[in-house]
């Protein structure tokens, strides 16, 4: 299929594929509308993050710092930098769960992001999802934003450390953007101006191209000495905070009516750099005002960046007129959400939590506005006092806010500097590929997604892995498990590692089914539904294996990575056989997706911690001797407070009852007894198997011992 629309192309590499994309266009071209609608279209694990709190809110994510816990120090490329980026970063066990899950990654606002910052996220994902050859972990990036307006903030003394590994502060030039560009996509179609002739204008910003023309037009809108009319809802845009305040404050002080203070309520946790509006706002009838969030009901009375005036001030309900409107606005209090990630326990499914809430009055003093707090925002009749810019985008931000060019009033003479674009960045735009390409490349990924998405379903290789892990770290906490645990795990894994190779084998033939241009569909049908009974088998018979555990350990740091270790593989187990019984008949992107977002995760009762126990899971010739020493041992933890394995290990229990050490000669043999345990505990173990021998008419049996 061919797609001329940017928009559709954007939408089917995002949810058919899973290529890392840069979609960008000009101020008003609709990406924040794009990604509202991706949102709710896929059925991918999405994470949504932004460079600043505001931006954040706005785009209904988190920030990239707290998202991926990063320092704010620069990050340096190089394998020191990494290691020490990753050893400072201190993840819980629910966020590292969330970015294991992820498959898409959207940063909004990519223009102020710095390059160092994309090559720390890329370096987190892939130290964190364990991927360490796939750029960012093998995680789906989409960056939005348009590099012709705000751009990143490197202070002097940040861009001194990185300026050494970076061609500039932009995100395209970081090391993993660079080896791995992402496919660029640019939105065309401008929603906000319709006036071909500020169109024109606007593009020779962006292009660094501004003919004479295009001056001669700035120049005429430039009226140094203009005042707005109090009856035309005109906003002032300025480059400093100050600027705005000092104008906002001037014209309500000329207001003869009270002020009304509305104090937010501030709910959980919810950061004062996110507030999208004063926490205590200060009005007035007959203050100028800007509507700061879209209205919630249907049909919609306003909109972000709608201006209008306010005429009455009832309790917490504030009315306001907007000139181009019949009826009167009545607004009161709405809430913004901030949310947190977090990974749904039975479905796995990453989900939003809100974690803090923010409620005010949706307005804010609009006689002046800083330029930064424009963005995304629309103005039909705008002031630009931009003769202080201080960054690069910030004139063609402040211009692309209005629908036409009639509806500027320039205070600053228009000059080459104040509105020149960093050559970097028209290089970089340049690079946009042309309609054919993308379409071949769009046609390729979706082919390529659906495929690796199969061979995926018959790659074992992690979960093998990852029961290798599990088998080792319990071995080497061997002497705390009792003898069985090690013989279980073992086959465990000689059980994975049978499905493992024979997957292996699948997958060549799988790879040979789906390489050609024309995929036989039916063959490839014919053979996952006979595959599937074969491994679909061996699965059930796996979990049913673990199901049975019959580990038992004295150690509770070591029953909980065991426990938590062998639900992970049993989790992934059943997931494995979910997703190929449910696309046994017919595999396709959609229905892999399908499942996958059914799929409950099942309940294993495992809990192998054994402490306190008169009686544990355990093999010996003499289990009431057995049972004595484990109570007196339990009995020496508590009263030494000590945990029970530092006293006398499984292993250990286990030698004592089944040889019955009758002397410290023969207790000195026994596994994991040394002098200073000898002296300390000995004495009590003794006597306890002493005494049983004695009641039982046995002797010792150290005679057969080997040491083992």
């Amino acid at each position: 299929m061919h797609y001329s629309n940017p928009y559709e192309c954007a939408m089917e590499f995002a949810v058919n594929t899973d290529r890392n994309i840069f979609i960008t266009g000009k101020a008003g071209t609709g990406k924040t509308t794009f990604l509202r609608k991706f949102r709710e279209q896929t059925t991918k694990q999405i994470a949504v993050v932004a460079p600043t709190g505001v931006a954040a809110i706005n785009a209904g994510g988190t920030t990239i710092h707290s998202f991926f816990h990063l320092p704010f120090t620069p990050f340096t490329p190089t394998p020191s930098g990494r290691s020490s980026l990753i050893s400072r970063i201190k993840m819980n066990k629910t966020r590292r769960s969330v970015i294991r899950e992820l498959e898409v990654l959207v940063i909004d606002e990519i223009s102020m992001v710095r390059a160092d910052v994309v090559d720390a996220i890329d370096a987190v994902l892939r130290t964190i999802r364990n991927r360490r050859s796939e750029p960012f972990g093998g995680v789906q990036m989409i960056f939005i934003g348009d590099m012709h307006q705000l751009s990143p903030v490197a202070k002097a003394d940040e861009w001194n450390i990185v300026s050494e590994y970076y061609e500039s502060v932009y995100f395209f030039h970081s090391h993993v953007i660079k080896e791995h560009p992402p496919v660029y996509l640019e939105f065309d179609k401008i929603f906000r101006q319709s006036d071909n002739q500020f169109i024109k204008v606007l593009n020779e910003v962006r292009n660094n191209s501004l003919s004479t023309e295009g001056i001669n037009l700035l120049k005429s809108r430039y009226i140094p000495d203009f005042n707005p009319p109090t009856e035309e809802n005109y906003i002032t845009l300025t480059t400093h905070n100050y600027s705005a305040d000092n104008i906002n404050s001037a014209e309500m002080n000329k207001l003869k009516t009270s002020i009304h203070k509305f104090p937010a309520i501030v709910k959980g946790s919810f950061p004062e750099n996110a507030f999208p509006v004063d926490e205590i706002l200060e009005l007035k009838e007959g203050a100028k005002v800007m509507f700061i969030k879209n209205d919630t009901e249907t049909p919609r009375r306003f909109y972000n960046g709608k201006i209008g005036v306010i005429t009455s001030i009832n309790n917490d309900i504030v009315t306001v007129e907007c000139p181009e409107d019949h009826h009167e606005i009545s607004v009161s209090t709405l809430t913004w959400e901030n949310i947190r990630y977090s990974t749904n326990q039975e479905t796995n499914v990453i989900e939003e939590e809100i974690i803090g809430t923010f409620e005010q009055i949706p307005l804010r003093l609009a006689w002046a506005i800083t330029i930064h707090k424009s963005q995304g925002l629309t103005f039909d009749k705008a002031v630009i006092d931009a003769g202080k810019a201080f960054s690069p985008g910030q004139v063609y931000v402040a211009l692309s806010r209005c629908k036409s060019l009639e509806g500027i009033i320039l205070k600053s003479p228009v000059i080459y500097e104040s509105i020149s674009v960093d050559e970097q960045i028209v290089q970089f735009s340049s690079s946009k590929p042309d309609e054919v390409f993308i379409n071949s490349e769009l046609e390729n990924a979706r082919k390529q997604f659906k495929n690796s998405l199969l061979l995926q379903l018959y790659n074992f290789n992690p979960i093998y892995n990852a029961a290798r892990s599990w088998y080792f770290a319990t071995k080497g906490e061997e002497p705390s498990f009792n003898e069985e645990t090690i013989p279980f795990t073992d086959e465990i894994c000689k059980q994975l590692e049978q499905i493992d190779q024979v997957a292996e084998k699948f997958k060549v033939q799988l790879n040979r089914i789906v390489s050609p241009d024309n995929v036989d569909t039916q063959f490839l049908s014919e053979r996952l539904n006979s595959s599937s009974a074969y491994f679909i088998e061996k699965l059930e018979t796996l979990m049913d294996s673990i199901k049975k555990s019959p580990a038992t350990t004295d150690s509770k740091a070591n029953a909980k990575e065991y426990d938590e270790s062998i639900s992970s593989i049993f989790t992934d187990l059943a997931l494995k056989k979910h997703l190929i019984k449910a696309t046994a008949d017919h595999f396709s992107v959609e229905a892999y997706y399908t499942a996958r977002n059914k799929f409950k995760v099942p309940d294993l009762n495992i809990k192998s911690y054994s402490r306190g126990k008169t009686s544990v899971q355990l093999n010996s010739k003499h289990p009431d001797l057995l049972n004595e020493l484990v109570q007196v041992r339990n009995y020496m933890s508590e009263n030494e407070n000590l945990p029970p394995y530092i006293v006398a290990s499984t292993k250990t229990l286990v030698q004592m009852a089944d040889y019955m050490p009758e002397t410290d000669k023969d207790l000195l043999k026994i596994y994991g007894f040394g002098k200073k345990k000898l002296a300390r505990f000995g004495a009590e173990f003794l006597e306890v198997i002493n005494d049983y021998i004695a009641e039982n008419g046995l002797q010792s049996e150290m005679i057969h011992f080997k040491e083992s």
